[in-house]
């Protein structure tokens, strides 16, 4: 998996009220190159929530196969330890939405995952390496993270894009 490029950078994106988002370019061009290729092509991006975090987290098919290899990984050395695994840890880590996107990179955010992540006209998106989150800007302004710098920037780009909350 050295290969695989990764997400980085922060836009505010406006939703429709069918809950259509355009993946930001920065991002979606990580996507299309960590995708196989097939053909007809396919651009797809996996959906779940962060456990901790009430957001988004988005990645690709060949991250979703890293965390399953990881996953099965840790289940062996597990048993040949004789220690419990935290098969919770792997249902959240599989419970994702797939959703395609088109070439300019729009997709429906999967409707109860929006719902969730209380996600309304506005979704901010940050790279975080192997993935990216999306955040209502209400949720990750009001939230008691300790991450003060991630707050700024979603601040920024809603005082570029003239949002009020």
């Amino acid at each position: 998996m050295a290969d695989r490029e990764l997400f980085y950078g922060f836009t505010l994106q406006s939703v429709d009220d069918k809950g259509r988002v355009a993946i930001p370019a920065d991002l979606r061009v990580v996507l299309d190159r960590n995708t196989p290729p097939q053909e007809p092509p396919v651009r797809t991006v996996l959906v779940g929530r962060d456990p901790a975090l009430n957001c988004l987290l988005c990645y690709d098919v060949t991250w979703a196969r890293q965390l399953n290899d990881d996953f099965n990984h840790l289940r062996r050395l597990a048993a040949e330890q004789g220690r419990p695994f935290d098969e919770k840890a792997e249902r959240r880590a599989n419970r994702v939405e797939i959703a395609n996107y088109d070439p300019s990179g729009r997709f429906v955010l999967p409707a109860y995952e929006r719902q969730r992540a209380g996600i309304g006209k506005w979704a901010f998106f940050a790279g975080d390496g192997d993935r990216f989150q999306v955040w209502a800007p209400e949720t990750l302004l009001a939230a008691e993270i300790d991450d003060p710098d991630l707050q700024d920037r979603c601040r920024f780009y809603m005082a570029q894009k003239k949002v009020v909350l």
